[in-house]
């Protein structure tokens, strides 16, 4: 059905329907499902296990490494090939494993849905699967129900529901059966109830308007169906550097090959296979798998750190993330309705405590005091309760509507207990919550007598108009109409604070069986005000201002009204004077140009519909910045999806919010999201230490292939040995840089752009030095013997490129001198270069592999030679760390 409902008579929604108030015919109901279908969320699952599998090899480095692995097999080396091949397969398993689960929004939608529904169709009332209900049909409601499909109330007896996993309201909707005005917010459509929401009190009746893909849960699923997942900077940046390597590799081998001939090469073959030997050595071959083993290792330090990561790369994206776009409801706040300020007999006290564990004091003035005070506004606030409270394994849950939970928490602080007061007075009357009345009243005896009072909370400018005298001194007296003006006052200043006020009042009555609603709500007792709030989690304002001081900036996005959202942000410091706070209306009538130029002073995106957190998310991105989503609802899903780094809620997240995230923070704890950073931005550092090495290393192998062909050199180094030097003797040692601790300025620099490139111009600049000093000193080594024993020439230039490398891996620590670091810190690193230099012997010393690697033994002459060379190459290496670097890290940035 394409119309809109909430702004029309039910009379009217019935007639567009072709229904009634008794139902739809078991024949008319069958016909309705051949033309609207059944009640389903669209089935658009992710990809099956071979799907996710092959995706691991859409990356162009992995890309790179197949290319270098068809060359080893047009060469004839397929002990090469097959070795190059395993690190393929490894990075892969390695990046599948992890990912096995990520791509299951659509189930975690169909759990929601709710399996049976309570119909009425040719007056009888019976019960149906849900997938079989139709627009039409008429719903029966009542407390504890999930809503099965979109329908608009036609009777509601205090029926509430709580919609915050889809519109994002800390409270429960009242509903009403009157039209609302068109143009509407979601949220604000207290006519309608949505499908996946639950009805916490009362119950109703209501006329099915949409099913399946048409209703608000199934146009989420839509969304999440056709959006295409972006890449994260770290992959962007990858790609882009793995093509500026096969591009280099391609002009290379072109200059190598182009060079020998004109440089009076005879054979065609042989420069051939020096040009594609030369192709395999510029590849990073370990590089693949040092990032996939690196991301992994992140991921398991992140989940210490309370953030499971699904989708591996946004182990680093956290580090790189620039805003961090939240809910406010059960992120920012503990979705826990708190009593925090009380008005008695003209006074006004604080209330200690957060949340719903029932620990706190009661304050005037900053000091603490008893409850004599205000005993009646707490056993009144508790016996007009349908609400409870328990403890499961720690955890304090309210059972019922969560602001009269807030009620019980309150009198169980003042040592009234709402189950005790149960045993001392016998229910006789409830008059439910009425919109009309805007009360709630119950009647109450005193369990052994006849004595009976009425006990009823309401919005305050009612009640107060019911109220003749007021509860003062201990005694009950007149009230005045300056008792009036000082009441109002006071609830003016509570609603400027965001508070909800809940006026109290009570009146005594004579012992009848049966009460009259007029005769009760009359002529009552004002006991006091109450005003709560969902309060900010205490760690929050902590981990706001670490997330400034680390360059990363908040935004509040939230289907709550601005005044709540604006009170909470003030009190966690994230709104001040200047800052902006957006509607969701305001944002859908902006254009994306004209939402792009005033986002950046946005803090507050207020009544926010899914689909407007989306176009705040792009229009964050256009800016530039890379955007991190909090949130736990199914409203948040879409702009979970779409951000950069998607983080849903892992207690209170729904399903739907967890499995389109790629990252899920397991205790709820906005701070845990500051330590994730940290860990993101070693994560990234120590990505790009591994690959500064591993270049360095390969530039080295290059430079010396390229001189021996330049200057009509033998070939320096076989095949297989480029190959163990490539996988194994740097790439073990590049291990142990990722277990590399977090350098102390870790969280002093500003967020990396979008397009900020791994390797800078200065870090390309060491990686040339370095790799010219070790290809100009391992032909040095190459040519002392290369002219009377080939075998022993190769094996002392192998051994002195392994040397170099264990000298800049230990460099590649940090871009602060080696001399500042504590050798002994990082003992994986160092137990990688034993265990490189460990095969590095044996390669050289036993006999299996000298034959398998063409290598024979060194002398202690040809160790010493070797040594020097790499030690002098090492000692250039920290000067030119120090003259091209230092001013960097002076400044504290990366380079």
């Amino acid at each position: 059905m394409l119309a809109t409902f909430y702004d029309i008579s039910i009379e009217r929604a019935f007639t567009l329907l072709a229904a009634s108030k008794t139902g739809l015919s078991d024949a008319e109901a069958a016909s309705r499902i051949s033309r609207y279908g059944y009640n389903e969320l669209p089935k658009v699952g992710g990809p099956g296990i071979f799907s996710l599998f092959v995706s691991q090899f859409r990356n162009f480095l992995i890309i790179l490494l197949l290319f270098a692995v068809g060359l080893s097999v047009f060469l004839g080396e397929f002990i090469e090939a097959g070795a190059m091949l395993s690190i393929v397969l490894l990075s892969a398993l390695l990046g599948f494993v992890q990912e096995f689960r990520a791509e299951r929004a659509m189930e975690a939608l169909e759990r929601i849905s709710a399996p049976t529904a309570r119909v009425v169709r040719s007056g009888r009332e019976l019960k149906i699967a849900a997938r079989e209900l139709v627009p039409g049909d008429v719903l029966v409601l009542e407390a504890g129900d999930i809503v099965p499909s979109d329908s608009r109330m036609f009777e509601s007896f205090s029926m509430q529901i709580d919609e915050a996993a889809l519109t994002g309201e800390s409270l429960p909707s009242l509903k009403v059966t009157v039209p609302f005005k068109r143009g509407t917010t979601l949220a604000d459509q207290e006519n309608m109830a949505f499908m996946g929401t639950v009805v916490t009190y009362g119950k109703g009746r209501a006329v099915v308007t949409a099913t399946g893909r048409r209703t608000e849960f199934g146009r989420i699923a839509s969304s999440l169906a056709l959006d295409v997942e972006s890449k994260t900077p770290l992959q962007v940046s990858f790609e882009r550097l793995a093509r500026q390597i096969g591009l280099a590799v391609i002009v290379l081998v072109f200059f190598v090959f182009v060079g020998g001939m004109l440089g009076g090469e005879s054979s065609l073959a042989r420069m051939l296979v020096f040009a594609l030997s030369l192709a395999v050595a510029a590849v990073p071959s370990a590089l693949p798998a040092i990032v996939t083993i690196s991301l992994a290792m992140g991921a398991k330090s992140l989940a210490a750190r309370n953030m499971i990561i699904k989708k591996l790369p946004a182990a680093e994206s956290l580090g790189s993330v620039s805003i961090i776009c939240t809910d406010k409801t059960g992120t920012i706040t503990r979705n826990q309705m708190t009593v925090t300020r009380i008005l008695s007999e003209g006074r006004v006290f604080g209330v200690s405590g957060t949340g719903y564990e029932p620990v706190g004091k009661f304050l005037l003035d900053g000091k603490e005091v008893g409850t004599g005070h205000f005993e009646l506004l707490l056993r009144a606030g508790c016996l007009c309760n349908n609400a409870s409270l328990s403890n499961s394994g720690n955890r304090w849950e309210v059972i019922g509507d969560p602001t009269e939970g807030a009620l019980v928490v309150l009198g169980e602080k003042g040592g009234v207990a709402s189950g005790q007061l149960r045993e001392r007075f016998e229910l006789v009357q409830e008059l439910p919550f009425d919109p009309e009345r805007k009360m709630m009243s119950v009647i109450y005896r005193r369990r052994g007598s006849r004595d009976a009072a009425a006990y009823v909370k309401g919005a305050p400018d009612v009640l107060l108009r019911n109220c003749d005298r007021i509860f003062s001194g201990g005694r009950v007296v007149r009230m005045s109409e300056s008792d009036r003006k000082s009441i109002m006052d006071a609830n003016d200043a509570f609603a400027r604070d965001a508070l909800r006020v809940l006026a109290i009042a009570y009146r005594e009555l004579p012992p009848l069986r049966q009460y009259d609603i007029s005769s009760v709500e009359d002529c009552l007792v004002f006991i006091g005000l109450v005003g709560m709030i969902d309060p900010p989690r205490p760690e929050v304002a902590a981990a706001v201002e670490q997330c400034r001081s680390a360059g990363i900036k908040v935004m509040i996005i939230t289907g709550d009204h601005a005044v709540t959202a604006a009170s909470v942000a003030k009190s966690i410091g994230l709104f001040s004077e200047g800052d902006v706070v957006l509607t969701g209306d305001e944002v859908e009538r902006l254009s994306e140009a004209e939402l792009a130029k005033v986002i950046g002073q946005v803090r507050i995106i207020a009544r926010a519909l899914p689909i407007q957190k989306s176009k705040v998310v792009d229009a964050l991105k256009h800016n530039g910045h890379i955007v991190a989503m909090t949130g736990d609802g199914v409203n948040d899903a879409p702009a979970l999806k779409k951000a950069d780094v998607g983080i849903a809620m892992g207690i209170t997240g729904t399903d739907i919010a967890k499995e389109v995230s790629k990252c899920v923070l397991a205790d709820d704890n906005f701070a845990s999201i500051v330590n994730a950073v940290l860990e993101g931005r070693n994560i990234y550092d120590k990505l790009i230490k591994s690959t500064r090495y591993l270049l360095s290393c390969n530039m080295g192998e290059i430079i010396a292939v390229f001189l021996a062909v330049m200057l009509r050199f033998p070939l320096p180094l076989a095949p297989l040995q480029l190959l163990l030097m490539n996988l194994v003797t740097d790439g073990v040692p590049a291990m142990g840089l990722g277990v590399e601790p977090a350098e102390s300025n870790v969280m002093r620099r500003s967020p990396r752009s979008r397009g900020e490139k791994p390797i800078t111009g200065r870090s390309l600049l060491m990686i040339s030095l370095f790799g010219i000093v070790m290809g100009a000193g391992t032909l040095f080594t190459f040519s002392l013997y290369s002219a009377t024993n080939l075998a022993l020439a190769q094996t002392v230039a192998f051994t002195t490129i392994v040397m170099f490398e264990m000298f800049a891996v230990l460099g590649s620590r940090s871009l602060a001198p080696f001399s500042k670091l504590n050798p002994f810190s990082n003992k994986w690193l160092l137990g990688g270069v034993v265990l490189s230099v460990a095969i590095q012997v044996a390669v050289i010393y036993w006999h299996p592999l000298q034959s398998v690697f063409g290598t024979v033994p060194l002398g202690l002459p040809e160790w010493f030679r070797i040594l020097s060379v790499s030690v002098l190459g090492f000692v250039l290496m920290e000067m030119g760390k120090f003259l091209v670097q230092q001013p960097t890290i002076a400044k504290g940035t990366k380079s």
